[in-house]
């Protein structure tokens, strides 16, 4: 950080930018359209209306976990919990549905979410644990939960509502894209227009700094791991809604992308720079990522190796660059 930014109220200073950090998000989401007509070509397909829903159906439930990871990784930190947080929001959402119904299942999943996030922000903030280390131990703690709650086989299904929120259509749009939009749109103006988001980036960019310009850091941390829990734990339960159950190890698969998407989305990993809007893009290029080499026939083995290759590259890229506040 220079010494320009420091003598300046981060609130409201006014920072040259470089035409990565001005037309940063256009960059990203030019690369994801290139990506797409690259997949079409090799899979005409591709290029079909319903095959373009179903990526977005498939984007939308690692895009609403990724915007709880953009709000942990703007303020400085990173959330190992998540994909645990996810499956034990799940579990819970199918198991109360059976005896107490929809309606208290979606209170007690986002009771839960609110308990673990607190307690996730309290340990970061007040307690001084490294935000890696507490949320992977609360990844483990959760992990035993979810299992012991659930015997090791969780029951109970989808309640009929949130089935239409996970598979249904309105005037042909997937209702599942349509509340990732209205997630996405809602977490772009916390960011750029209120006194929240202006916070956030300056405790992301330096805590010292934040702190003499009056911000209460710990209590910004606390409502930031807060947020990140609840949108896991409502990604849970569009998953839930998806599938029409639950089952143990559902958010697995997602803990990495999480991650990926915010960096490929331009957010700095140390914090303070890159937003949501970049995010959004980057699930849905890991998603045609993934069906590109699938249609290669690549392996397992394959996938991974280029996955990180491409996280590197862009991590490269992006870092010779600032990213931009969306």
């Amino acid at each position: 950080m220079n010494t320009e930014m420091v003598k300046k109220n981060p609130l409201h200073s006014k920072i040259t930018v470089s035409v990565f950090h001005k037309y940063g998000v256009l960059k990203i989401y030019v690369t994801m359209v290139s990506i797409y007509i690259i997949s079409g070509i090799i899979q005409p397909q591709y290029f079909a209306v319903d095959h373009v829903m179903q990526l977005l159906v498939i984007a939308s439930f690692l895009g609403i976990a990724a915007i709880g990871q953009t709000l942990v990784v703007l303020s400085g930190g990173l959330d190992l919990s998540i994909a645990y947080t996810l499956n034990l929001g799940a579990v819970i959402m199918t198991q109360v549905s059976i005896e107490h119904g929809g309606v208290a299942a979606f209170a007690a999943v986002l009771a839960a979410g609110i308990f673990i996030g607190a307690f996730n922000g309290i340990g970061i903030s007040y307690l001084n644990i490294s935000p890696i280390i507490m949320t992977l131990a609360m990844s483990s703690i959760l992990k035993s939960i979810t299992y012991v709650y659930s015997n090791g086989n969780p029951k109970g299904a989808s309640p009929d509502w949130l089935r239409f929120l996970g598979t249904g259509s309105i005037l042909g749009i997937k209702t599942a894209v349509i509340i990732w939009i209205i997630l996405s749109a809602a977490v772009v103006v916390l960011l750029v227009k209120t006194t929240f988001g202006r916070k956030l980036y300056s405790v992301g960019t330096n805590t010292s700094v934040s702190y003499l310009s009056g911000i209460q850091n710990k209590r910004l941390i606390i409502m930031v791991y807060i947020l990140s829990s609840l949108f896991s734990v409502v990604a849970g339960m569009m998953l839930v809604g998806f599938y029409g159950l639950s089952h143990l190890g559902m958010g697995d698969s997602l803990l990495l992308p999480t991650i990926a998407a915010v960096v490929i989305g331009g957010t700095s990993i140390l914090g303070g720079k890159g937003g949501y809007a970049g995010t959004a893009a980057g699930a849905i290029i890991i998603y045609l990522l993934m069906s590109i080499l699938t249609v290669l026939d690549i392996n397992d083995a394959g996938k991974q190796i280029i996955y990180g290759l491409v996280i590197l590259f862009v991590l490269f890229l992006y870092g010779r660059g600032k990213a931009v506040r969306l």
